[in-house]
């Protein structure tokens, strides 16, 4: 008995082999790997105006991309999660004031029970202000744990984010070389080839901008029509609603709208009324206009498939995988419209026998 091809099993077995293993050495590290491609394609400009200041020395160019870069990203981030820590304490021992937050709480109560038509929507009698205060009180504490936990492990993110700079220094030095190599290796054509490496481009630019740039904003106008209407550590709702606004479609609106309406029923009018109109006027405006500007047409996906891609992202990856989520799905939806592409006269000629 004769076995054809013995020699090219073997080697894709080893292949294969060595493949699963090298994944789980470099596992650990993807989304590090991930986050500076995607850097490297954001700051390519950038590295290569430094190139031509620097008269062509690739690695002063790729060291200073990396400080903007670090100017411009890692900097806030720290500032920020060292003001959310603070002003979440200081939210945590202020509804751990029990007088105060029991007359708020009280007052909410009545002001909904007062309203027509309540029982339809829910029995109020349910509605318990020890019960309310204890749930209060352990959200207010996880949320502080979280953000405690998060700032402990600041060694896990330094080293990570060490790796991602380390990996984005070489990457502007060497991606296009890379780029090279990986479609050389790759069995598609290279137009193909040219599309995913669009798809990832394009998608990853257009979560950034008009994820965190919309957000910024968002989280900025927000806070300020907080601290106006009187609302307790307005700063640390407006970075919520920041962070909210990830969420495609929902977005800031799970602060707003609660804190608006809370507001109203404390009999707080005039402060009820300008959250909501900030929120409905100028918050959620936002989304329909400043974000389509920065994103253009840099991403064709369906805000439904947004929506799952981002969510889902974030679940599987924690907080990068609201970026790595869109371009997962949109680097699938390249290889379906490939696959479309290459089979059109199969799929025609099937689908003409199955009718």
């Amino acid at each position: 008995m004769q076995l054809r091809s013995f020699n090219v099993y073997f080697f894709f077995l080893i292949l294969l082999v060595v493949g699963t293993v090298v994944f789980f050495i470099f596992q650990p590290f993807l989304t590090a790997i991930v986050a500076a491609s995607i850097l490297a394609n954001l700051f390519r400009g950038s590295y290569n105006r430094f190139e031509k200041w620097t008269r062509g020395r690739k690695a002063w160019s790729a060291l200073l991309t990396c400080l903007l870069a670090v100017v411009i990203i890692v900097t806030p981030v720290f500032l920020i999660l060292s003001f959310a820590i603070v002003e979440a304490n200081s939210l945590y021992h202020t509804l751990g004031e029990e007088s105060a937050l029991e007359r708020i709480i009280n007052q909410v109560i009545e002001a909904i029970r007062s309203l027509p038509y309540s029982n339809v929507f829910f029995d109020v009698q349910t509605l318990n202000q020890t019960h309310i205060l204890d749930d209060i009180r352990q959200f207010s504490q996880n949320a502080l744990g979280l953000l405690q936990v998060v700032y402990q492990g600041i060694t896990h993110f330094a080293f990570w984010v060490f790796v991602m700079f380390f990996t984005l220094f070489y990457f502007l030095i060497d991606g296009k070389r890379l780029l090279k190599y990986l479609m050389m290796l790759s069995p598609l054509r290279n137009e193909h080839d040219q599309l995913l490496i669009q798809k990832f481009t394009s998608i990853s630019r257009a979560t950034l901008k008009g994820t965190i740039v919309v957000g910024v904003i968002q989280g900025f106008l927000g806070g300020i029509a907080f601290w106006i209407a009187g609302v307790p550590s307005a700063a640390i709702w407006g970075l919520a609603m920041m962070f909210f606004s990830i969420i495609p479609m929902i977005g800031a609106a799970i602060v707003w709208i609660p804190v608006g309406v809370i507001m109203l029923l404390l009999g707080n009018v005039w402060q009820g009324i300008l959250i909501l109109v900030v929120g409905i006027g100028v918050i959620s405006v936002i989304d329909n206009t400043l974000k389509p500007k920065l994103v253009g047409k840099d991403t064709q996906m369906h805000p439904l498939m947004v929506f799952f891609a981002t969510l889902g992202g974030i679940s599987l990856f924690g907080l990068p995988g609201f970026v790595m989520g869109p371009i997962i799905v949109s680097l699938f939806l390249a290889l379906g419209e490939i696959y479309n592409i290459e089979f059109r006269d199969q799929l025609n000629e099937y689908n003409g026998r199955s009718d």
